[in-house]
C-alpha cells in the first residue's frame, strides 16, 4: 500500500514520493532524530535475516562518491538522500564529451573500487543508478542487488535466487531490458559473478555515455541477452582513446577481463609520458662528471710539469668540461676513469658508446670510435 505524506515508517516521516526504484516505491522522508532529510526505498516484501546482514556491511562504506545506507528496517532501507539528476537522463540528451565522460567514469570508478575493496560487488551498475549532482561530483547508489563477498551459497553450490535473474521485477520490462543490458556475460548465464561484472557494466556504461546510445539492445529481453552472449562490441562509434580501455572492460571472458576497475586510466591511449628520473640516478651522474673534471684538471697539471723538467711550473688555472650532451661510462655507480695518452698529450674517456679524445692543447674533444 502506498504511504501519504505525513505517514510514518518506523521513526521517519515520509515528506513525499519520488518514485520507483530497483526494490519498489521511493520516498523522501525526515529523519526527526538527526534533523536530516533521507531517501527510502520501500520493499514489497520482508527483507531475509541475510539481506539484512548484507546491508549492514554495504553501509560500513564510507566513501564519498557512494551514496551512503543508514538504517535497514524489517521492509525498507534508508539512504542518503543525493540531489541532482541521474547519468541515464544526461544520456538521453545526447552523447557526453569525451572529457566530461572520463571525469564521470572517474569517479564511478573509484567508488567500485572501494566497494571491491571490502569485498562487495555492485551487480547492477546503470546509468540510472549514477546521479550526478549540481557541484560536479557523482554518486553511485542502489547497492541493494550487491553480492557481500564469495558468490556461493552455504556448501559451496550456486545460489541462483541471489544471481541478479531477470524474474525479479517481471511485470516491469523496461526495468527488466534496462538491467539486461549490462548484465555481464557469466551474469546472463546465471552463474556466479565478482568484481569483474562490475568492470564489465562500468565498460557498458561509459560506451553509452560517448556514443549516446546502448552497446547492446532490443526489443525483448530475450534480444538483449543473446547480443550480450554473443556479439562482439562495435567500438567503431567511440574515440579511438578510450577503445584498448573497453575492449578490456568488454572481453566476454571475465579471466581475460580487465582484472581491477582501478587501472582503467592505465588503458587510456595517449601519448607516452617521459620516464622520471630519481633523485640518486642524478646524484650519481653528478659526481661521476665532477669526478671526471677533477680527473682531467689533475691529469693537466701532471703533463705541464713533466714538460719543463727541473723548471716550475707556471701558475695555471684550468678548468676541463666534457663536451655538452656528453654522458660518461659507467662502470657500476661510479664514472669510469679517463686514461692519459703514454706521452702525456692527451686524455682518452668513454661516453655515449664511443672513445672520445681530448688533446690538452686543445679545447675539444673528438669522437674515436663507437662500439665501446
Amino acid at each position: 500500500m502506498p504511504l501519504s505524506v505525513g505517514d510514518k515508517l518506523g521513526p521517519y516521516e515520509i515528506v513525499t514520493s519520488i518514485g520507483a526504484g530497483g526494490m519498489g516505491e521511493v520516498y523522501r522522508a525526515r529523519d526527526p532524530r538527526m534533523g536530516r532529510e533521507v531517501a527510502i526505498k520501500l520493499s514489497g516484501e520482508r527483507f531475509s535475516d541475510r539481506f539484512s546482514r548484507e546491508v549492514h556491511a554495504i553501509a560500513a562504506l564510507n566513501h564519498p562518491n557512494i551514496c551512503h545506507v543508514y538504517d535497514v528496517g524489517p521492509d525498507y532501507l534508508v539512504m542518503e538522500l543525493v540531489e541532482g539528476s541521474t547519468l541515464e537522463q544526461k544520456i538521453k540528451q545526447g552523447a557526453v564529451p569525451l572529457d566530461e565522460a572520463l571525469r564521470i567514469a572517474c569517479q564511478i570508478a573509484v567508488a567500485l573500487e572501494a566497494a571491491h575493496d571490502k569485498g562487495i560487488v555492485h551487480r547492477d551498475l546503470k546509468p540510472a543508478n549514477v546521479i550526478l549532482k549540481p557541484d560536479g561530483s557523482v554518486k553511485v547508489l542502489d547497492f541493494g542487488l550487491a553480492q557481500v563477498g564469495p558468490g556461493t551459497a552455504p556448501g559451496g553450490e550456486q545460489d541462483l535466487e541471489r544471481s541478479p535473474t531477470i524474474s525479479m521485477r517481471a511485470t516491469q520490462a523496461g526495468v527488466i531490458l534496462g538491467t539486461a543490458a549490462y548484465m555481464a556475460p557469466e551474469q546472463a548465464r546465471g552463474e556466479l559473478v565478482d568484481k569483474r561484472a562490475d568492470i564489465w557494466a562500468f565498460g557498458v556504461v561509459l560506451y553509452e555515455m560517448l556514443a549516446g546510445r546502448r552497446i547492446y539492445d532490443g526489443k525483448t529481453v530475450s534480444d538483449v541477452l543473446a547480443a550480450v552472449l554473443i556479439r562482439e562490441p562495435d567500438l567503431s562509434t567511440v574515440p579511438p582513446e578510450v577503445r584498448p580501455l573497453l575492449q578490456h572492460c568488454l572481453e566476454k571472458d571475465p579471466k581475460k577481463r580487465l582484472r581491477d576497475v582501478g587501472d582503467f586510466e592505465l588503458l587510456l591511449a595517449g601519448p607516452e609520458p617521459a620516464p622520471s628520473r630519481g633523485l640518486g640516478v642524478r646524484r650519481f651522474e653528478l659526481i661521476g662528471r665532477i669526478a671526471a673534471v677533477l680527473l682531467l684538471v689533475a691529469a693537466a697539471i701532471g703533463w705541464l710539469r713533466s714538460s719543463s723538467p727541473g723548471k716550475e711550473a707556471p701558475g695555471l688555472a684550468l678548468t676541463i668540461v666534457p663536451p655538452a650532451g656528453v654522458q660518461l661510462a659507467q662502470v657500476g655507480a661510479q664514472a669510469a676513469v679517463p686514461e692519459i695518452s703514454p706521452d702525456g698529450s692527451a686524455v682518452l674517456f668513454a661516453a655515449n658508446g664511443g672513445l672520445y679524445v681530448r688533446r690538452l692543447d686543445s679545447d675539444r674533444c673528438a669522437l674515436s670510435g663507437h662500439g665501446v
